[in-house]
């Protein structure tokens, strides 16, 4: 697998949904794991002196690991272009669109062909593409003999082109354009959504989102009882001699605590989870293997099908700097020796699982810049987007700062 990144615009419609519904698509695609989505910018369009100016564009970059090769990659960016109207016109340049999908980075490699050109060309010079690239990848080197991103990241001119006159182009700035409508913070949730999980990896804020939903919602808040683990502490010393204990001690509690779920609370018409039953499987398939693995399975597979299924799970995407920037923050004693690749590990199996989850309604959020206990304006965000139109599937959600 390679890392990849794709830029995403769109200035056509209904421009954040339009992206939304293409980074379906992508991550759709057999050979493609979605690795980080970035939060939505707005930028003016480039358009040649003399022509009519065009509506502001949506962008967005998108990292990913593929097997596919930098054309077939590219490819499948122009038949999901075309599957949303969008049309190709080799004398017209910078026109409007429905969708423009730029392969911007493809692991180090360099491409020059005919139809595609890697490192993008308009990388060093257009906001649009390294303002939200920079977001999801800040440590990123760029390919030789490219400038590293310090120098794409200052004060360059924003276009240059020496067969034509330069285009204008603005600044990109964040924008809330997926829930700038809603005003109100819904105070119920619809009558379908009963039962609503966060879920994250470790110091994703999941715990506290989840509290903070309960709260408002006047519902019952369901906690992970990871503290009454007895081999936790263990295991963080010495993974491979206590996973076992560690995973089948918390597959019995997580169980137990399912099946009190089940019964009905005739005090709260909703329940508020900061843990997925199904996430366990996450941690055995990382920290097990051989016979120990296939006990756990087994163990799994008799408890799954009684625990209750979700109304809706909401996945807190993190990077892993920020997951060991918060970990570290919260100084529990039994977390400190965490090692960063393990945590890594853990946020690419909770991304592979949760982009490729189709058991019920899912709401992915950027939540690598939100803090739901300081930022009232963060929590308000996703009760909009929790209590909004909730449509069967995957939708992605990329709040402002």
């Amino acid at each position: 697998m390679t890392r990849a990144y794709i830029a995403l615009g769109s200035n056509l419609g209904e421009r954040a949904l339009t992206i939304a519904h293409a980074i379906d698509a992508l991550v759709a695609s057999e050979r493609v794991l979605l690795v980080a989505v970035s939060s939505l910018y707005e930028s003016a369009a480039m358009t040649l002196p003399g022509t009519d100016p065009q509506p502001d564009f949506i962008n967005a970059v998108v990292g990913i690991d593929t097997s596919l090769t930098p054309h077939e990659l590219l490819e499948r960016c122009l038949d999901i272009e075309n599957a949303h109207g969008r049309r190709r016109h080799s004398r017209v340049r910078w026109e409007a669109r429905t969708l423009d999908m730029d392969i911007l980075l493809y692991g180090d490699m360099r491409v020059d062909s005919e139809d595609l050109t890697i490192p993008h060309p308009g990388l060093r010079s257009r906001p649009f593409f390294r303002e939200p690239l920079a977001e999801i990848a800040p440590d990123l080197v760029l390919p030789t003999p490219l400038e590293g991103r310090a120098e794409y990241l200052e004060g360059m001119s924003l276009f240059e082109d020496e067969h034509t006159s330069s285009p204008s182009a603005a600044g990109a700035a964040r924008t809330d354009a997926a829930c700038a409508e809603a005003a109100d913070i819904p105070a119920a949730l619809p009558d379908n959504l009963q039962y609503v999980i966060i879920e994250g990896v470790i110091g994703a804020g999941k715990t506290s989102l989840a509290r903070r939903l309960a709260e408002h919602f006047t519902g019952r808040l369901v906690l992970e009882e990871f503290d009454d683990n007895p081999f936790l502490e263990r295991f963080y010393g010495d993974r491979p001699r206590w996973a076992l204990q560690t995973q089948l001690s918390f597959l019995a509690s997580r169980f137990r605590q399912q099946q009190s779920l089940a019964r009905q609370d005739l005090f709260h018409n909703v329940s508020v989870s900061d843990y997925a039953f199904d996430k366990d499987r996450i941690f055995a398939r990382i920290n097990l293997d051989g016979d120990e693995l296939g006990l756990y399975e087994t163990m799994f597979s008799i408890m799954q099908p009684t625990v209750p299924r979700p109304d809706m799970i909401v996945y807190l995407q993190v990077s892993t700097d920020r997951l060991m920037h918060n970990i570290a923050e919260r100084g529990r004693s039994y977390e400190t020796n965490m090692e960063r690749d393990y945590i890594d590990a853990l946020n690419r199996a909770y991304n592979e699982y949760f982009f490729h989850y189709t058991a019920g309604p899912l709401l992915i959020v950027n939540a690598t810049h939100m803090d739901f206990v300081k930022q009232s304006a963060h929590l308000d965000e996703i009760i909009r987007q929790i209590a909004g139109d909730t449509p069967p599937g995957t939708r992605y959600f990329n709040p402002s700062r």
